[in-house]
């Protein structure tokens, strides 16, 4: 009888789409947040559009700006309602989905949806 893999844990998942994306190992460190809960009242600022982001560290993408506007798959473009709100501080944001869907992921490819 074929022996049967143990389920990968969240660390290895995290490590595996680290390597994918970046191509390189990851340097692991702890992040501390100071609180998980997104708060029951939040302001929209409004509907998002588009993200950029530079990977950092030991990513082989180290210094390249990447653009990614809501819905683009690279095949086909899919109807997306996200939100980019802030709590009654004004200090804390979230990004919010705002209806429940399989766009955006997080991939080999960045951003994708």
């Amino acid at each position: 009888m074929p022996r049967k893999k143990n389920p990968a844990t969240s660390l290895e998942k995290a490590t595996d789409l680290y390597r994918e994306f970046h191509g390189g190992e990851p340097e692991i460190s702890k992040l501390t947040l100071e609180s998980r809960t997104i708060p029951d009242k939040l302001v929209v600022i409004g509907r998002l559009i588009a993200v950029e982001y530079e990977p950092q560290g030991g990513s082989a993408r180290k210094g390249d700006v990447y653009r990614h506007e809501w819905g683009d798959t690279g095949k086909r473009k899919v109807d997306t309602l996200h939100y980019f709100c802030t709590d009654e501080s004004g200090r804390e944001f979230y990004l919010i989905k705002g209806k429940p869907q399989s766009y955006p992921v997080f991939n080999e490819r960045g951003v994708v949806g």
